[in-house]
């Protein structure tokens, strides 16, 4: 068996990156780093700047709807005047590089001010200008300032302040100029920019925290010159882990830009097309095409999810007893429509046997192989199949599609490899099969692959056998709450709290379509007020509810401290949240809250919702 290498305590890891990010802000102090910071970002300006204003004078020219009046041409003069000053700018630093550090300040105020005028250059150009264009142009519009910005991702990282005074007026201006727009796809490309967003911070976050580990080694690197030979063998090791470390970074960087780009792209096509031929015969397919393209961006986040709490060592494997049955129905459940989309007939064996495992961790493995086994299978059948070996059983997922060939066995479960045969822009990220294997490594589950070129594959893997004695009133029970649909959310008073606007309405509208009643707030102070008046059976926060406001787990302990609700203290809440914490999910666990991690699908946050349902002290009216 493969033995996993012991990962470093949540509390070691941080302490590490405390002491890295001050040696590395000591480092900076110095002059060296900060000087070559600005170097490479006032040349970035230089290569950038140009493109900018042959880019807005190029759309300015072959506009064919614009605001009356002179806005436009006042915008379009003063962009291209700014863009011609951050050039001469950036010509003056990379002339000067000046080292002394008082210098280095006005360097770094003046390129702060850049930014913010970047910043808000782009969001009047959103707000005043884009939302008068035709509809053809507001797409390309809105696809270019997109990329220019996102491109910033990398460059800013290491300067918080100047990606606060310009990414966020950017997107945000966008989001919201998007819904304001009058046609039937705004909302849903307002949700798009928004996703962005994140995925811009995301990377953002990424990109500093690979900054901080090479100043870091920068360090060591200087101490070893010192006369620290002892040092060898390590510096050694973290030139190999910062060299692999990097070309992960720039793979994952490329793959995510490219396939979160493709279906974003098949997005902005698909609504210009319905908006320039709004057949309402057509509307039916083009939304599930549309609900396809949000699910593989969906998919890709999630994933990304996966991959970065993995390489954070959050994920811990927490065994107990599992009815097979109930893993089973939920795959079935998941993935009954996409198999159907695709005219494939889709097999799932079912199970009253109990085994030990930990039940996330096994759907995540059984669900990355499944919707493999989907996306490489053009015709025929995927099926999930049960074998019993012992006191073990083995749980294999078939499938009669393109296969792998022999010499790429061994290569399929690495990061980043990408099988052949799946269809156009199904592709995603080549990281499935490599969370399938860090998942069966942290389970102990033995993992095995069959496969015959042009004929399919068989992924196995073997869980033990446990005996468990429970009433058959009882696994009925457990059969049920894995259902799709679930008459106990009828009538179910449901609290939800969140502060944007967006999400929270989104929220209303999902769970009410459920048959839940709902009521909704954007503050603690809201949400006590709705809970003193209404008995509650179910709460769902947000983590971040704003600089003014607690967390959302503190907002779930006061609530469940109101005198006003009854059975409060037992009341069960689900916490969602982007954030990747170790330390966040062990307060959640210690207080007896669940979390979901976004992006959320509306089938997982059901699921979970009618499990939280066996917690209510009485039955939901």
């Amino acid at each position: 068996m493969i033995q996993n290498p012991p990962q470093p305590s949540y509390l070691g890891h941080q302490l590490h990156r405390v002491y890295a990010w001050l040696q590395a802000w000591k480092s900076a102090k110095s002059g060296d780093v900060e000087t070559e910071y600005l170097r490479s970002l006032f040349r970035s300006h230089i290569s950038n700047s140009p493109v900018c204003i042959f880019a807005t004078l190029l759309l300015y020219a072959s506009a064919q709807q614009l605001p009356a009046g002179n806005a436009t041409l006042y915008w379009v003069v003063a962009n291209v005047a700014y863009h011609s000053i951050r050039t001469l700018v950036g010509l003056a630093y990379l002339r000067r590089l000046g080292r002394r550090s008082q210098e280095l300040r006005y360097w770094g105020l003046l390129s702060f001010l850049l930014q913010a005028l970047d910043g808000a250059l782009i969001l009047s150009l959103a707000l005043f200008i884009y939302p008068h264009l035709d509809p053809l142009g507001q797409v390309i519009l809105l696809m270019a300032c997109l990329i220019i910005v996102g491109s910033t991702a990398t460059s800013l990282a290491w300067r918080w302040a100047s990606m606060a005074v310009f990414a966020p007026p950017a997107y945000l201006g966008f989001a919201w100029a998007s819904w304001s727009v009058d046609h039937m796809y705004a909302h849903q490309v307002s949700v798009l920019v928004l996703m962005f967003f994140v995925l811009y911070l995301f990377q953002a976050f990424n990109h500093r925290a690979a900054v901080t580990q090479a100043l870091d080694l920068a360090r060591r690197n200087g101490e070893l010159a010192r006369g620290h030979g002892e040092l060898a063998v390590e510096l050694q090791l973290k030139n190999i882990e910062l060299q692999e470390l990097a070309s992960a970074r720039s793979r994952l960087l490329a793959t995510v830009s490219h396939d979160l780009r493709q279906p974003s792209h098949a997005i902005g096509l698909l609504c210009e097309r319905m908006i320039q031929d709004p057949n309402p015969v057509q509307l039916p397919q083009a939304l599930r095409d549309l609900n396809e393209l949000s699910q593989s961006l969906s998919a890709s986040l999630t994933t990304l999810m996966d991959l970065t709490r993995l390489d954070a060592g959050l994920v811990r494997a927490n065994f107990e007893p599992v009815l097979l049955g109930q893993v089973l129905l939920r795959l079935e459940a998941e993935f009954s429509a996409s198999a159907k989309n695709r005219g494939i007939e889709l097999q799932v064996a079912n199970s009253p046997l109990w085994v030990r495992t930990d039940p996330v961790l096994l759907h995540g493995v059984l669900a990355n192989l499944l919707s493999n086994a989907i996306k490489y299978t053009r015709a025929g059948l995927v099926s999930v199949e049960l074998q019993a070996q012992g006191r073990q059983i083995c749980i294999s997922v078939r499938d009669t599609g393109m296969g792998i060939k022999q010499d790429k066995l061994e290569l399929i479960f690495k990061e980043f490899v990408r099988l052949e045969g799946a269809e156009s822009g199904t592709e995603g990220l080549g990281l499935g099969l490599s969370i399938v294997r860090r998942y069966a490594m942290l389970l102990g589950h033995p993992l095995s692959v069959a496969s015959q070129h042009g004929q399919g594959s068989c992924f196995s893997i073997c869980l033990p056998l446990i005996e468990v004695s429970h009433q058959q009133a009882a696994v009925q029970a457990l059969n049920r709450s894995m259902a799709v649909k679930d008459e106990r959310l009828a009538g179910l008073k449901v609290l939800v709290v969140d502060n944007v606007d967006l999400v929270l309405s989104t929220m209303v509208r999902t769970l009410s379509a459920w048959g839940c009643e709902v009521y909704a707030a954007r503050s603690l102070s809201e949400a006590q007020a709705l809970a003193v008046r209404q008995p509650l059976n179910l709460l769902i926060s947000d983590f971040h509810l704003g600089d003014e406001e607690p967390d959302g787990l503190t907002l779930i302990r006061t609530l469940r401290a109101s005198p006003g609700q009854a059975h409060s203290a037992r009341l069960p809440a689900l916490l969602m949240t982007g954030d990747v914490s170790g330390q966040l999910e062990a307060e959640a666990r210690r207080i007896g809250v669940d979390v979901l991690h976004k992006p959320v699908r509306p089938a997982v946050l059901q699921e979970r919702m009618l499990s939280l349902l066996q917690q209510l002290p009485v039955k939901a009216a």
